[in-house]
C-alpha cells in the first residue's frame, strides 16, 4: 500500500467549467449587458468566461478554442486573483498599435478589463508567449471601471467609457480619449448623477439619462467621434402616464436603445411600455405589450424593427412602420438582453431567475434570417444552498425572490455586504453526482437537471423532471412568487441505468397549507436516445409530510445494483427495488421508524457484500443485518451493533469492508469494525460546527471506490489584514488512505469548494462557488496538462532535440522489458514524464483500443489522439 502511493502523487487543477460574464449586469445603469465579438472571418464567436476566452464555431456550435487565464500568470493575476476584473470588451486585432494591421485581425484579439487594463491575445495560438498588456487605468478613482470601449474604424479613434457608482442608483460617467503615442487615456468628458445610458450599435452615439439638482430627468444625446453631422441633443424625458399617476413603475426606465442613425430613441419602463421617441421633431408613441418591466431593447441597423425582451421569456419584434409584432416564444431564460451582431445574428442574453442562490446566464445566438439557434453558451448550472456573493436579479414591478423591485435599487451595497458578513451560517455547499458509465456531470437545477461534460467542457442535456408554471411559460409579476418544484436529490444505479431523483412541491404562499410539503420519489430510465424516461413515480415515500433525509444506491451485489434505501427524519428506512417481472419499482422491505424522536442527521452506508447496512440518526450509528431489516444480533451483548459518536452524524463512508469513516459536527473519525472502536481521529469543530446544514458535509466527502482513498474539503473563511473575516474564501482538499492514518495530499484553492466526487475511474471532481470544476487526480490526463498548456512541453525543445529525446523513448526498452544501459539514468522529473507515463511495458491487442469509440462523435482530432496516447502509454 505504500509503494501505490510513492507513485502515484495527487494533482490538483481547474481545469473546466466558469460561467459565462456579463459584465455589466451588476451595472444598472447599463442597458446593454453582454460583450461577444464576431471573428475576422464570421466563422466563430468569442465568449468570455469568468475563467477563459472560448471560441465557439457557428458551423458545428461546438468550443473549437479555449483560452485559459490560469495559461499565464499575467492574466491570471488580471483576472483570476481575488477581487479580479471583468472582461468589459473585446475588439479585433491590436487597438493599441498606431498601425493596425489587418494581418494582426485575423489572429488577435484586445480584451478590455473593467479595471483599465488592456491585453492582446493571439486567439488562434496558445498562452506560451507572453501577451501585451498595458494599463490604462492609472488616473482612474477608486471603484472606477471601464463599462465599454467605443472603436472609430475610419479614423482609428478610440474612445473609453468608465462609471464610479455615487450612491445606489446614480454613476458617475467620464468619456476618455486613447493616445497611441503616449499609450494614455485623456479625459474629455464627464457626465454626473447618470440613471441609465444606451449607444448606438455602431459605436457613434452614446445616450445617457441624468438627474439634475432639482431632481428632474433629462436626457443627453451626443455623437461620440466629431465627424457625425449630429448636434447634442438634450431635452427632458417624456412621461408615459397621465400627471395623475403615483405609480413608481410608470416612471421609472429600465433600459433604452438608440438606433445607428441618431434618429429613434426606445425607453423601456418597468410597467412594460415602451417608450418610442422621434429624435427629428420629439414626437413619442407607446408600444403595449409587455406586463412586466422591459429588460432588454435595440434597433436593428436599418431602424426597420425594435426588439424586446423581459419576463416573458419571449423575444418581441415591432415593425416601426405597421405597428406589427412577431414573437420568439419559449426561450429558456428571462431576456435581460438582446443586440444586433454585423446585421447577421441576433445575440440574446438571458437569466433563468428560478434559482435564488446564483445568477445563471446563458447566451443565444440566433440567426436574423430564420431565427434558429447557431450557438448555446453556458456553464455549469448550479444550485447552492445559501445565495453567493454578487447575485444580481433583473428589475420587475414585484418585488421577489427572484428580482429586484425598484425599491431595491435604492438599497446600499455596503449595506447588503454587512448582512451578509453577519450571516453565521456559510454554506454554499452544492449538489453534484457523476454517471458512472459517462462520466457526465449532472446538476440539480430547480425543476430541471443539466448533464454536463467535464472533458470536453460544454453542457449535454437539459431535462425537466418535475411540471411547473416555468417550465411552459414565463413568469410574471405576481407569478414570481410560485415556487416552482425542485430536484432537492439525484442518484444513480452502479450501472448507470437507472437515475433516482427526489422532488420536493410547494404550495402556494398565504394558506393554511403553505407549510406542508410534498415529497415524491422517481425513478428513470435511459432511453435510447440519450434522454431520461420516467417509469415509476412514487408519491410520499415515506407519509404525508415525511422528507425523504438521504438516498443511498445499492451495491453491485444486491438485484445488480437495481436498488436503494431511503430514510426519513423519524428513524424509518424503506428498501425499493426493481422488479423485472412487473417491469417496475416497489417497495420490498421496510424498517419501523420511531415515532418519539425526529433528526435531520441522517446517513446512510452498505457493505459490498449487502449483508450489513449502517444508519446513522442523530448521534447513533445502527448496524442493521439487510436480509431480516432489523439490528444486527438484536439482543446479543457482545455483538458490534451500535456507535453512540461525541455529536449528530454528518456523514458516514464504508471503506473497504473494514473501515467506516465518520463525520460528526466536532471530528472526524475513522471506525474499525472487526475492532469495533475508533482508530484515529481529527478535529474538525472550527470547519463544521454550525456551517453547514445537517447531511451537507456529506457533499464535502467522497471515497475512491477502487482503493479506498478518501477525499475531505475544508472550506475557510479569509481574513484581512485586521483578522476581520471577508466575503472571500479558500479552500483545502485533503486526501487521506482508507483508515485515515496517512495524508497522501493536501492542496490549496483560493475560492470555496461546493461539492467534491470520485468519477467511478481515478480523479476527485470538485465544483467551487465561481462555477469551476477541477480534478484531484494520480494520472496525468491530457484534461490536467492542459491546464498548464500541453503544448508549452514541445515548445521548449528545437527540432534535434525533438528527434533526440523521441529516440531515448522508443530504446528505452528491450524486448525482454529490461531497460537498456544507455537510457537507465533518465530523470524521472523530465518535461517527457507525461508521455512514456510508468515507463512500463504494455500488450496491445485488438482490443486496446476498444473503449476509443464509445463516444466518438464530433470528437475532434487532438482528442482523438489524446485517446490514443492514453491507451498506449
Amino acid at each position: 500500500m505504500v509503494q501505490s502511493v510513492v507513485h502515484q502523487k495527487y494533482k490538483l487543477g481547474v481545469v473546466s467549467g466558469g460561467k459565462v460574464v456579463f459584465p455589466r449586469a451588476e451595472n444598472r445603469s447599463c442597458s446593454g449587458k453582454t460583450v461577444t465579438l464576431l471573428t475576422h472571418d464570421q466563422t466563430a464567436v468569442i465568449v468570455p468566461f469568468n475563467n477563459q476566452l472560448k471560441v465557439y464555431s457557428l458551423e458545428t456550435r461546438q468550443c473549437v478554442k479555449t483560452l485559459k487565464y490560469a495559461n499565464n500568470e499575467q492574466l491570471t493575476k488580471l483576472f483570476l486573483a481575488q477581487g479580479s476584473a471583468q472582461v468589459s470588451h473585446i475588439a479585433l486585432g491590436d487597438v493599441t498599435r498606431q498601425d493596425s494591421a489587418e494581418e494582426t485581425k485575423e489572429r488577435e484579439v484586445s480584451v478590455f478589463s473593467s479595471c483599465g487594463h488592456v491585453a492582446v491575445l493571439n486567439y488562434k495560438g496558445r498562452l506560451v508567449e507572453e501577451p501585451k498588456i498595458l494599463n490604462l487605468g492609472a488616473n482612474f478613482q477608486p471603484g472606477e471601471t471601464v463599462i465599454k470601449v467605443f472603436q472609430d474604424p475610419e479614423h482609428n479613434e478610440l474612445k473609453v467609457l468608465t462609471s464610479l457608482q455615487e450612491s445606489s442608483a446614480s454613476y458617475t460617467y467620464r468619456l476618455f480619449d486613447y493616445r497611441r503615442s503616449e499609450q494614455a487615456l485623456v479625459e474629455c468628458q464627464t457626465f454626473q448623477h447618470v440613471l441609465l445610458s444606451a449607444w448606438s450599435a455602431n459605436d457613434r452615439y452614446l445616450c445617457v439619462l441624468v438627474r439634475d439638482l432639482n431632481s428632474k430627468r433629462n436626457l443627453h444625446i451626443q455623437p461620440l467621434f466629431s465627424e457625425s453631422d449630429n448636434e447634442v441633443q438634450t431635452f427632458p424625458l417624456p412621461s408615459t402616464t397621465s400627471a395623475s399617476t403615483t405609480s413608481t413603475n410608470s416612471h421609472f426606465a429600465t433600459s433604452m436603445a438608440l438606433d445607428n442613425d441618431c434618429s429613434q430613441l426606445a425607453i423601456g419602463f418597468a410597467s412594460g411600455v415602451i417608450n418610442l421617441i422621434n429624435l427629428q421633431d420629439k414626437s413619442s408613441r407607446l408600444l403595449k405589450w409587455h406586463i412586466d418591466s422591459v429588460l432588454s431593447l435595440c434597433f436593428t441597423s436599418d431602424s426597420s424593427y425594435l426588439l424586446s425582451g423581459g419576463w416573458e421569456k419571449v423575444l418581441s419584434f415591432w415593425q416601426l412602420s405597421t405597428n406589427l409584432q412577431q414573437f420568439l416564444p419559449r426561450l429558456s431564460g428571462v431576456v435581460v438582453d438582446c443586440s444586433v451582431i454585423n446585421d447577421k445574428f441576433y445575440s440574446l442574453g438571458l437569466q433563468v431567475t428560478d434559482n435564488h442562490t446564483n445568477s445563471d446566464y446563458q447566451l443565444l445566438l440566433l440567426n436574423s434570417t430564420d431565427l434558429n439557434s447557431r450557438v448555446s453558451v453556458s456553464g455549469p448550472l448550479c444550485v447552492y444552498q445559501t445565495p453567493v456573493k454578487d447575485v444580481v436579479f433583473p428589475v420587475s414591478a414585484v418585488s421577489s425572490r427572484s428580482s429586484a423591485s425598484s425599491s431595491d435599487m435604492n438599497k446600499s451595497t455596503k449595506k447588503q455586504q454587512r448582512k451578509l458578513l453577519k450571516r453565521k451560517r456559510q454554506d454554499f455547499s452544492s449538489c453534484l453526482e457523476i454517471q458512472p458509465n459517462t462520466k457526465h456531470l449532472y446538476f440539480p437545477h430547480t425543476s430541471a437537471i443539466q448533464a454536463y461534460d467535464f472533458y470536453k467542457n460544454e453542457q449535454v442535456s437539459y431535462q425537466y423532471l418535475a411540471s411547473g408554471v416555468n417550465n411552459s411559460m414565463g413568469k410574471v409579476r405576481s407569478e414570481l412568487n410560485l415556487k416552482d418544484p425542485i430536484i432537492a436529490d439525484v442518484k444513480f444505479t452502479k450501472d448507470g441505468k437507472w437515475m433516482i431523483s427526489y422532488e420536493i412541491e410547494y404550495p402556494p404562499d398565504n394558506l393554511l397549507s403553505s407549510n406542508d410539503l410534498s415529497h415524491t420519489l422517481k425513478f428513470w430510465r435511459m432511453s435510447e436516445n440519450g434522454q431520461w424516461v420516467l417509469e415509476t413515480k412514487v408519491l410520499s415515500p415515506h407519509g404525508v409530510k415525511a422528507p425523504v433525509s438521504s438516498i443511498l444506491v445499492a451495491p453491485r451485489s444486491v438485484n445488480n445494483s437495481q436498488g436503494c434505501l431511503t430514510a426519513d427524519n423519524n428513524g424509518g428506512i424503506k428498501y425499493w427495488s426493481f422488479d423485472e417481472t412487473t417491469n417496475n419499482w416497489r417497495l420490498s422491505k421496510v424498517g419501523i421508524p420511531n415515532n418519539n424522536h425526529f433528526s435531520n442527521s441522517v446517513e446512510l452506508a452498505w457493505s459490498f457484500d449487502g449483508s450489513l447496512i449502517f444508519h446513522a440518526f442523530d448521534d447513533k450509528i445502527t448496524v442493521l443485518d439487510f436480509n431480516a431489516f432489523k439490528k444486527f444480533h438484536e439482543g446479543s451483548e457482545k455483538a458490534f451493533n451500535e456507535l453512540t459518536m461525541d455529536s449528530a452524524v454528518q456523514s458516514i463512508m464504508l471503506v473497504n469492508d473494514s473501515n467506516l469513516i465518520v463525520a460528526t459536527q466536532t471530528t472526524l473519525n475513522s471506525v474499525n469494525l472487526l475492532l469495533g472502536q475508533v482508530e484515529s481521529s481529527f478535529d474538525m469543530f472550527p470547519y463544521v460546527n454550525g456551517i453547514y446544514k445537517n447531511g451537507h458535509l456529506a457533499r464535502m466527502m467522497s471515497c475512491d471506490e477502487k482503493n479506498g482513498r478518501v477525499a475531505l474539503v475544508i472550506n475557510q473563511q479569509a481574513l484581512d489584514k485586521n483578522k476581520l473575516p471577508t466575503l472571500n474564501h479558500t479552500s483545502h482538499v485533503l486526501i487521506f488512505n482508507a483508515d485515515l492514518s496517512q495524508r497522501l495530499g493536501n492542496f490549496e484553492h483560493d475560492e470555496y469548494i461546493s461539492c467534491i466526487r470520485w468519477n467511478h475511474d481515478t480523479d476527485f471532481i470538485f465544483l467551487d462557488i465561481k462555477n469551476r470544476l477541477g480534478a484531484v487526480s494520480t494520472t496525468t490526463s491530457p484534461e490536467m496538462l492542459d491546464e498548464v498548456d500541453r503544448d508549452a512541453v514541445m515548445d521548449q525543445l528545437s527540432p534535434n532535440q525533438f528527434e533526440s529525446e523521441l529516440q531515448k523513448l522508443t530504446t528505452s526498452h528491450r524486448s525482454d522489458g529490461r531497460k537498456a544501459d544507455e537510457v537507465e539514468d533518465v530523470d524521472e522529473d523530465s518535461v517527457f514524464e507525461f508521455i512514456n507515463g510508468e515507463r512500463s511495458q504494455k500488450v496491445i491487442n485488438m482490443n486496446s483500443f476498444t473503449s476509443m469509440f464509445e463516444n466518438i462523435e464530433n470528437a475532434q482530432m487532438d482528442t482523438l489522439f489524446d485517446r490514443v496516447l492514453k491507451v498506449i502509454s
